[in-house]
Parts: C-alpha cells; structure tokens; sequence
C-alpha cells in the first residue's frame, strides 16, 4: 500500500450560488457544486463547512478547475497606447492593478492576434504573472519587485 502525503482543506458550501469556496494560495475561490463533488465524491454532502483531506493531485485539478470556472479573477483588458511609447497598457479587472508591457512579449504571454489593438481577455494565474501582475498569495517572490526576462 502506498502512503499518499495529505493536506487537511477547509471548505464551505454556498448553496445559492451552487459552489463551494475553497482557499487555493491564499485567495478564496468559488469552485462550481458538480466539479469540486467529482474531485472529492467522499465529501459528507450534508455539512455546510468542513473539510477534506486533500492530495497533491487532487489540488491540482482544483486549482486548473478554479482557474477555469472563475473567469472575473484573471480577466484583463488590454489597449495598444501610444501615449505610453506605442506599448500596451494592461489592467487587471478584479484587482485593479495596470501595467505597460511591450507589444511582442505580451502578444506572446497573452496569445493575442499580432493585429489586436485593444481587447479584453482571460489568462491562467501563471500568465498573469508572467505578464507582471502580482497575484496575492500566487507568486512565489522573495520581494515585492518581478523581474521578467523578454529576450
């Protein structure tokens, strides 16, 4: 038999919106009622909070569902601004934060259309911060300043 190192995740079950919130790095995460049960079918179904024990696996798929059933918390928009020497501003919806990023790099990290002026897309938490976001509780700097290399 092997052993499967656990960790113990709480979480609380909304029943109006129909997901259960869940802390994933730090930050609250809404993950829809049928896909959290088919992670973890063990759960007692009945108890508003609890929590389970969770596997690495497990918590992975968690956070790849998280990040794609919850679109608001990796929604960008994006404009091509020549005021800003012909670089992309980008703001990130939820939390507010704007940057200027170079056109090919962003159009690389984003997958945006060598075309696109101005848009709005949804990026996983690793693209927000390979952009240069810094995502609470996703980035794992020792300090409060990224450093990207572009070349």
């Amino acid at each position: 038999m092997k052993i499967v190192p656990t960790v113990t995740l709480p979480y609380t079950r909304d029943r109006i919106a129909e997901s259960f919130i869940v802390p994933l790095n730090g930050i609250e995460r809404n993950i829809p009622h049928n896909l959290f049960l088919a992670v973890f079918p063990r759960i007692k179904r009945t108890k508003r909070t609890a929590s389970v024990e969770a596997s690495a696996a497990e918590l992975e798929a968690l956070s790849i569902i998280a990040d794609l059933s919850d679109p608001l918390s990796s929604r960008i928009t994006y404009e091509l601004s020549e005021r800003h020497g012909g670089n992309f501003v980008v703001t990130h919806m939820s939390s507010g934060q704007q940057l200027v990023c170079l056109p090919g790099a962003f159009r690389r990290i984003a997958g945006v259309s060598s075309r696109a002026v101005s848009g709005t897309a949804t990026l996983s938490a690793a693209k927000l911060v390979e952009v240069g976001f810094i995502i609470e509780g996703g980035n794992n700097n020792d300090c409060n300043y990224q450093y990207v290399n572009y070349a």
